[in-house]
């Protein structure tokens, strides 16, 4: 019996010793992986801490139009400014002179501006990067109830107009056609809003805008009720009327690669565009807040340019002509006083240079 105790006893102990080697085994292997990690969670650990791809900041103006926000929409819904390292901040502009004061100011980087702002290019204020398209949409309208037919009965008459646009160029090329200068009328200096607010309040004889504010203007009083003294398409082909991006000419010699990054990621967009215009549409409505059928008017109104035509008219030097034709109008209205080489103000070698990488 006491023999049986005594073994007995014995198996406890060697029970009992096995467990603590077994409990100092299971310590010993926790300790040799202290993380509290799997091999799994390691990869992912040092997937997290890789650097994440560093975006530069760019500040771009932008009119809440098919043309001046549209390609900004695109590419940054669509990741074309991502993947060129780009994080855009909009700032929202309603004309080109007032983008080419905050440029001036330091506060932009590239922007966006019509036809009628290319003389403040012209004069050094900003660096013409590509045309975005040709515009046909600016107009000069009247009342039909104004007796005003022709643009020869502007004489003494108030149009309202924001200076420095391209509703100011095609005005000035209406009074040109009937022998008559901007002192022959009396010019309100008014921005675009105040302009639609002024023609259909009759606070003016008669406005020069663009679309898609005289969409806004028909939709108030009726295509009935207005009379259209001028478009665009009155004076081409002898004039045709680009529109542009711009680069701030300071930022373009600082920081070259910023502006290339931008072009490269525009022509993207702008393709894009082309090849999807209802949805560029519905992607510029939700952006801008303007009402759908305001920026569809637009699409009649465009000269769409895909990237690699505008490509092919840098080569073919055909753009230059495109600005040097304008700065003669801008010559005769004494906007400018005479007409410089368009390359000392348009960087076709800037954005051709975006085709090389």
């Amino acid at each position: 019996m006491k023999n049986l105790m005594s073994l007995n006893k014995r198996l406890l102990v060697l029970v009992i010793s096995i467990a603590f080697i077994a409990m100092a085994l299971l310590s010993a292997c926790s300790s040799g992986n202290n993380t509290g990690t799997t091999d799994a969670d390691t990869t992912g650990n040092e997937a997290a801490s890789q650097p994440q791809k560093e975006l530069k900041p760019i500040n771009i103006g932008y009119m809440p139009d098919m043309h001046g926000a549209t390609p900004l929409v695109i590419a940054d819904e669509k990741g074309y400014f991502e993947e060129e390292g780009l994080k855009p901040n909009f700032i929202k502009f309603l004309n080109g002179p007032q983008e080419l004061q905050a440029m001036a100011a330091g506060d932009l980087d590239v922007g966006y501006i019509g036809p009628g702002a290319t003389f403040l290019a012209a004069q050094g204020q900003a660096k013409i990067l590509m045309p975005d398209s040709l515009n046909t949409g600016d107009m000069v309208l009247t009342n039909v109830n104004s007796g005003i037919k022709t643009g020869a009965d502007l004489k003494a008459k108030t149009v309202g107009v924001p200076k420095g646009t391209s509703g100011e160029m095609v005005l000035n090329l209406l009074l040109k056609k009937y022998n008559l200068t901007p002192s022959d009328v009396n010019i309100m200096n008014i921005d675009v809003a105040g302009a639609v607010a002024a023609f259909t309040a009759n606070k003016v004889d008669a406005v020069a805008i663009w679309s898609p504010y005289t969409a806004e203007i028909e939709k108030q009083l009726g295509k009935d009720n207005i009379v259209v003294l001028a478009t665009n398409n009155d004076f081409m082909p002898e004039y045709v009327f680009p529109q542009s991006w711009v680069a701030n000419p300071t930022v373009l010699k600082k920081d070259e690669d910023l502006i290339l990054r931008f072009i490269r990621a525009w022509n993207k967009a702008n393709d894009y565009r082309i090849d999807n215009l209802d949805e560029a549409v519905k992607l510029t409505v939700d952006f801008t807040q303007v009402p759908e059928d305001s920026l569809t008017v637009q699409l009649d109104t465009t000269q769409w340019l895909k990237s690699s035509e505008i490509k092919s008219k840098y080569e073919d030097e055909t753009i230059y002509s495109w600005y040097e034709n304008l700065e003669k109008l801008f010559v005769e209205t004494e906007k400018m006083k005479e007409v410089v080489p368009a390359k000392d103000f348009v960087a076709g070698d800037i954005y051709l240079k975006s085709f090389d990488k």
